[in-house]
């Protein structure tokens, strides 16, 4: 697929003293100075996603609609095969009454017209208005029209009957994008998914809080000593943690509750609606529909039923499997009050979240950009990357970022494996390297023409990917200028899996702490 145009929005955490503004409102507001295409462009990027929203009950509820007009087809074809050729019926003595028919085989639940049948379609349905209630909060709190409020606008535009039909369709993999953000927030943001994301993020957070503690002074170590010695030790500001692909926002959030200043960020604008709204949204007072959680008044937060695994047909253990309801947040994204007593003058973190590719977020910080290049305390203090690394077009280009990006002494912190994102599409084939020669005896350019010809639908990103094995990484991690301080091999972690599933992808993960040496080495330009 195309790639979406960049974005450049900046979520912030909403407190009393920074009411701040939602997404969508943000993205109205939204200037692209002297670039008016690619300002449409990003707009019509933000309309596809706000249609996928609010199509998405109504996508699941047709396919449904597919399914069922299979079973039905089936039932037609195999009452054909089971009649005698002569079309003498059962009760004629054409078939024997005893004998068992793909009719009679069927679960009562998958037959048309019965009652266990009409139970099934109302809990599916009831599954995608859950799901739909859900992400019409997401688009009322961006200031975007709700899937309900979309249906009433049709119905009043609809007494012309010339325009109907007219609607614009979003396409499957849109939808399959919401789906992802579904099972993400069962991931970050429910009890449910605390087992799978602790593996990952209590590893982050410890190695953070054990080799960059908010005040160095308390904690003895001498590895600790060492690897923050180059930093500034006054207790204000708090250390600066960029979280690239941070997606919903649990890891940024809960390195933010320790005391540090945070700045998530991510590309998929799907994902950064949801997050958006787990982190400002579910206190939003009346504007919000869902279920208040508290003790009321400012201590309480909505809280709402999903079902994440209403698309899953594959390896269901059952039909209550996929419908089972899942709620978020199990926590109150607002309530954070981080320790700031009279005996701690350290100020008080901050909170971002940024939307847009990392490299076209975070090259400022590159030298051949030093013209523009931040001021020191811009920095960061530790680069976290969860399930990040691996989505990289070019994963020495966001090495060398993150590189820069770090104050002398910084941390890497990496966890993950390496499926590669933009791997398995454009790769060469014997046809595209062939170069016959012509009337003239000369090899001609066909073989390039051919693997361009090929691929011209696929994002260039998939054309420029390379896969390289852990020990390259690591080879380039320690040449970018990084010292490896801890490293873990072979840890098994899920990503969003179904716990009901028959198969469930289990990654080998590596968990890395690096810290960035005070010289830059030659052979970095």
């Amino acid at each position: 697929p195309r790639s979406a145009p960049p974005l450049t929005l900046i979520i912030t955490m909403m407190n009393q003293d920074n009411p701040g503004l939602p997404l969508g409102a943000q993205h109205q507001q939204t200037n692209c100075q002297g670039c008016d295409d690619d300002d449409a462009e990003e707009k019509e990027h933000f309309q596809q996603v706000v249609s996928s929203y609010q199509q998405y009950a109504t996508f699941h509820q047709t396919r449904q609609q597919g399914v069922n007009r299979r079973m039905q087809h089936l039932l037609r074809a195999s009452r054909r095969d089971d009649a005698s050729p002569d079309g003498v019926s059962e009760a004629d003595g054409g078939v024997d009454a005893e004998m068992p028919t793909i009719e009679s085989i069927m679960p009562p639940a998958l037959l048309p017209q019965t009652v266990q049948n009409q139970q099934y379609q109302k809990q599916f349905c009831d599954a995608s208005i859950r799901n739909q209630f859900f992400l019409d909060n997401v688009l009322k709190y961006s200031g975007s029209m709700t899937s309900q409020e979309v249906l009433r606008h049709r119905r009043e535009q609809g007494n012309n009957r010339s325009d109907a039909g007219t609607t614009e369709w979003v396409t499957e993999d849109k939808i399959s994008k919401i789906d992802s953000v579904l099972k993400s927030l069962s991931r970050d943001w429910s009890r449910e998914g605390l087992k799978e994301r602790s593996i990952v993020y209590d590893r982050m957070i410890g190695a953070l809080e054990r080799y960059m503690p908010l005040d160095s002074r308390d904690n003895g170590s001498d590895d600790v000593d060492e690897l923050t010695d180059s930093i500034d030790q006054r207790l204000s500001p708090p250390p600066r943690v960029a979280v690239p692909g941070s997606g919903l926002g649990r890891l940024a959030w809960e390195i933010y509750s320790r005391g540090y200043s945070v700045q998530g960020s991510d590309f998929s604008l799907p994902m950064l609606l949801a997050s958006d709204f787990m982190l400002n949204g579910c206190c939003a007072g009346e504007k919000i529909d869902g279920e208040d959680v508290g003790g009321g008044g400012s201590s309480s937060f909505k809280q709402f039923g999903i079902c994440p695994w209403i698309s899953e047909t594959k390896n269901t253990t059952s039909f209550g499997s996929r419908i089972r309801t899942v709620a978020v947040p199990d926590v109150d994204p607002t309530a954070l009050q981080c320790n700031t007593d009279g005996d701690n003058k350290r100020d008080a973190p901050e909170f971002t979240m940024m939307a847009g590719e990392f490299l076209h977020l975070y090259s400022r910080f590159l030298p051949k950009h030093q013209h523009d290049a931040p001021e020191p305390a811009e920095k960061f203090h530790a680069v976290s990357c969860s399930f990040f690394l691996d989505t990289a077009p070019s994963l020495p280009h966001y090495l060398l970022t993150i590189y820069h990006m770090l104050e002398e002494g910084g941390l890497l912190l990496h966890f993950g494996p390496l499926m590669y994102h933009w791997s398995g599409h454009g790769g060469l084939i014997p046809a595209d390297v062939e170069t016959p020669a012509n009337s003239n005896g000369r090899r001609n350019s066909n073989g390039t023409n051919n693997h361009k010809r090929r691929n011209k639908h696929l994002d260039p990103r998939y054309l420029s990917s390379i896969d390289y094995t852990w020990e390259e990484v690591r080879y380039m991690i320690l040449q970018c200028g990084f010292e490896i301080v801890e490293e873990e091999m072979h840890i098994p972690a899920h990503y969003t899996p179904d716990g009901t599933s028959m198969m469930k992808v289990i990654y080998d993960c590596v968990f890395l702490v690096a810290r960035k040496k005070r010289r830059l080495p030659n052979s970095i330009r």
